[in-house]
């Protein structure tokens, strides 16, 4: 009777959990073009109705040092398209404005969404930076690594048309309707510079409501072992 009583309780708790957490995936981008790195991380976090999704874009060229590979923008598909998709918000680490090469910049000026935009086609999505309402420019206020290196040198972040920079990572929030659940991610591709193209990995979901599922199951395997016995 107690080995039922712990497996109902855990079970109301896994209930609880799978009810509350957010699913979340998370996509790398890794490439060089004419010897300029380009690498970043791509973070999709929905919330378990899918009523939410925070992207979090964190360039990993450690130390960023040209404009070819800073973050600015991301293409990505969804296996279920909400009837609207809006941002709300960008939230980066920092804000700066290297035009005269110094380093470490000085604060740039600028409010959320720091000229951020979303644009979407059936299941399609395309979020960049430099958007004018209907197409991107790419700059500026392109995303940069927390260690980056400002030369005077020329495709350098002092580029001034590519002033000021967003210091990662950067959170995008949307706001997102007519779904009941998270839809799952995929075709992901970032865009780097003014803009060259770097499509991501494919990864496996790293959900809350994954875990709980799979510590459900544990349990309930160890249960049918323990009766055997």
């Amino acid at each position: 009777m107690k080995t039922r009583q712990l497996f109902a309780a855990a079970g109301l708790m896994l209930a609880t959990s799978l009810a509350s957490a957010n699913v979340e995936y998370t996509f790398y981008a890794d490439g060089v073009t004419e010897s300029y790195a380009q690498q970043g991380m791509a973070t999709f976090s929905f919330a378990n109705d899918g009523s939410s999704l925070a992207i979090t874009l964190t360039d990993t060229v450690s130390p960023t040092a040209a404009i070819q590979s800073e973050i600015s923008g991301l293409n990505f598909a969804l296996t279920f398209a909400p009837a609207t998709i809006s941002l709300t918000s960008v939230s980066a680490a920092q804000l700066i404005d290297c035009t005269n090469a110094s380093s470490p910049c000085p604060s740039g000026s600028g409010t959320s969404p720091y000229g951020w935009g979303a644009t979407s086609s059936g299941n399609s999505f395309s979020l960049g930076a430099g958007f004018d309402g209907t197409t991107f420019a790419y700059q500026p206020f392109g995303i940069v690594n927390q260690n980056y290196i400002s030369l005077a040198s020329g495709g350098a972040l002092a580029t001034p048309s590519n002033n000021p920079l967003l210091v990662g990572p950067v959170t995008f929030n949307f706001a997102l309707t007519g779904l009941q659940f998270a839809p799952e991610v995929n075709s992901v591709v970032f865009a780097f510079g003014d803009p060259e193209f770097v499509a991501a990995s494919i990864p496996e979901p790293e959900s809350l409501a994954l875990v709980a599922v799979g510590l459900l199951a544990a349990g309930w395997i160890g249960r049918r072992k323990y009766r055997r016995t």
